[in-house]
Parts: structure tokens; C-alpha cells; sequence
């Protein structure tokens, strides 16, 4: 699945999730690198209505970009936190890697869906989210996404906040 795709199809509440998973220094560098920024002040929004105002603005202006780079970090601090997830896929595939970090990526083309169907009976054992994959193989732009993954139904689920 491509970046763009997945940004074209990312449901609203998942954006606003994915942008408060940003470490602060790069949430405050991707917002202003693409005018996203929605100041703070007296009498301005609320907080849940200012973020998910800047969530609408980046994905739109994440969709325009060309870099996908931009998008990757939009995606980075809420993967960095399913780090274990990110492992599991990389051992699973035998892709060398250091704690997660991969610095070479011709790999990805390669996989194919037979292996990457089995990773996930693997992982999905030690994780419960069922929407991280998808996340994770979007940042990836993986080729086999479609034929592993039920791609619309990760996004209703995650169209909708959970109840508190």
C-alpha cells in the first residue's frame, strides 16, 4: 500500500491518535513545515479541537507533498511505540536489522505475500492491535498489503473512537 493511499483512506480520530503519538519536537516541525500549525492563546480552540483541526490540515497537506519522508514521520512516533511489532516483522521476514532499525530497504519489494500472511499469524499472537500492521507495512509501502490485510475493515475499525 502506498503512503498516499493510506493518508487518502486515514479516518479523521486515527489521524488525531497517530499526530498525538509525535514526540513534541517533530509533532511542532511537521506542523509548521507545512503551515499546520494552529496557535495557542487566549480564546482560541480547545485542545481535542485544535489538534484534530492541525490532524485535518497535515493529512491534507501530506496528501499534496511529494516527499514521503513527511509522511513516514507522521507514522514514526506511533510505531516507535509498537517497536516490539516492527522486530517480530523484521525477524519473521530475516531482514537484518539493529533494534528495529532497518537502513536499507530494497527488501520490501521482494517480500512476498506468502511470507508476510505468515508473519502475521506470528505477530498477531503477540499483538492485539489489528490495525498496526497495516500502519507499519504503509510506512513500508508494501506491495502486498491488499492480498494480506482487509485494508477497509482496519480503517471502520478505527473510524470511530473507543468508548472511555
Amino acid at each position: 500500500m502506498k503512503l498516499a493511499d493510506f493518508l487518502e483512506r486515514l479516518p479523521e480520530p486515527f489521524a488525531i491518535e497517530l499526530l498525538d503519538a509525535l514526540p513534541a519536537p517533530d509533532r511542532r516541525q511537521l506542523l509548521r513545515a507545512h503551515g499546520c500549525k494552529v496557535p495557542v492563546g487566549a480564546g482560541t480552540l480547545k485542545r481535542a479541537d485544535r489538534v484534530g483541526k492541525e490532524a485535518r490540515m497535515l493529512v491534507a497537506a501530506l496528501r499534496r507533498s511529494t516527499d514521503p519522508d513527511q509522511a513516514r514521520t507522521f507514522l514514526q512516533g506511533w510505531l516507535a511505540r509498537r517497536a516490539e511489532m516492527v522486530v517480530a516483522f523484521l525477524d519473521a521476514w530475516e531482514v537484518p536489522h539493529q533494534m528495529g532499525i532497518v537502513e536499507e530497504f530494497g527488501w520490501v519489494a521482494k517480500l512476498d505475500a506468502e511470507k508476510v500472511k505468515a508473519s502475521l499469524e506470528a505477530v498477531a499472537d503477540k499483538h492485539q492491535e489489528p490495525i498496526a500492521p497495516l500502519v507499519y507495512f504503509a510506512y513500508l509501502e508494501l506491495p502486498v498489503t491488499e492480498q494480506v490485510l482487509d485494508v477497509d475493515a482496519l480503517f471502520r475499525g478505527v473510524a470511530t473512537p473507543a468508548p472511555a
